[in-house]
């Protein structure tokens, strides 16, 4: 009986060594969201942005044999190599708080980016191959793009929560759904659907139904989707013959084409007001980001003529 309860009393120390353990590692996770997303000083007003912010566009621009981050603001002004590390960056989410940065790599992986320091810390949730990842406006949840398969054709969309670690799979469709953007209240989520070189369709998922709603219809491809503060979704799309700048409504109407240029323009990144929409364009000959009024006026290159650029992420 001695011997039995001594047992017990070890696995109970044993039970509360894990119990602290994952408490420690909870509070640690809310501490690092608290510090990326949270001023101390701002109270309940932590999340809102400055007028300085709002005027930040990151992208990535080859240099030196990789795609590396690069921050410029809204005028043009101070263009300015962020990274340097020896790999290519691809897609870009900004933290609430402005000082980091969510960055995906050509290899799959996702790390943070501190734009103080210039640290770049490896983001592990025990997955491979994710793409397309952003921050939800909290810090605590991520939307990616992934395949589980072993085939690109067959990614779905995944949210990971970053403080309790839980991983969900909430599309569960056939073929590839890709390019998740978070909607302005964070109810629903707007991504691509398809199947390899064929068209590709805008979705729109209501995450507490999970009801999946097509907006786009007929053999035309629509890529990358972004959505504003007023719920109105940028994507580019070849309906016109080439690649050109359009805007929806969630219910996929109200469609209008912001660009009207031959060749490429595509990456739409809404402004943190809804008026503006910077891109990617080949429109001189070479990939640059650009910016355009919602209605189509005020065009103007934003990156330099010496760097191919894209992937712009406007502040929010």
């Amino acid at each position: 009986m001695g011997t039995n309860l001594r047992k017990m009393r070890i696995r109970t120390k044993m039970s509360r060594n894990q119990r602290l353990l994952t408490a420690r590692w909870v509070l640690g996770s809310v501490i690092l969201i608290v510090s990326l997303f949270c001023s101390p000083d701002v109270d309940h007003k932590c999340f809102a942005s400055s007028a300085q912010s709002k005027n930040l566009i990151a992208c990535v621009c080859h240099k030196n044999s990789y795609w590396q981050v690069f921050i410029v603001k809204e005028d043009g002004t101070s263009f300015k190599q962020i990274t340097s590390s020896p790999m290519d960056k691809a897609k870009i989410s900004w933290s609430l708080k402005k000082d980091f940065l969510l960055v995906n790599t050509n290899l799959g992986e996702i790390f943070i980016l501190n734009l103080n320091t210039r640290q770049e810390t490896k983001v592990d949730i025990g997955m491979k191959g994710m793409t397309d990842a952003v921050w939800s406006k909290d810090g605590r949840r991520i939307l990616f793009s992934l395949s589980t398969h072993g085939s690109i054709d067959n990614n779905d969309i995944w949210i990971v929560d970053i403080v309790s670690g839980k991983r969900e799979c909430i599309t569960k469709m056939k073929h590839l759904q890709h390019n998740p953007v978070w909607t302005a209240y964070e109810r629903k989520i707007v991504f691509l659907s398809g199947q390899g070189g064929q068209s590709h369709d805008i979705c729109v998922m209501d995450l507490k139904s999970r009801a999946v709603k097509q907006i786009t219809a007929g053999q035309l491809y629509n890529f990358e989707p972004d959505c504003s503060c007023n719920n109105e979704i940028a994507f580019s799309s070849n309906r016109t013959g080439d690649y050109e700048i359009w805007v929806c409504d969630l219910q996929g109407k109200h469609l209008h084409q912001v660009t009207h240029c031959p060749g490429l323009d595509s990456q739409p990144s809404w402004s943190p007001d809804g008026k503006k929409i910077a891109f990617v364009s080949n429109r001189d000959g070479q990939l640059a980001v650009w910016v355009i009024n919602r209605d189509g006026s005020n065009l103007r290159r934003l990156t330099p003529p010496n760097i191919a650029c894209r992937a712009p992420a406007w502040s929010k």
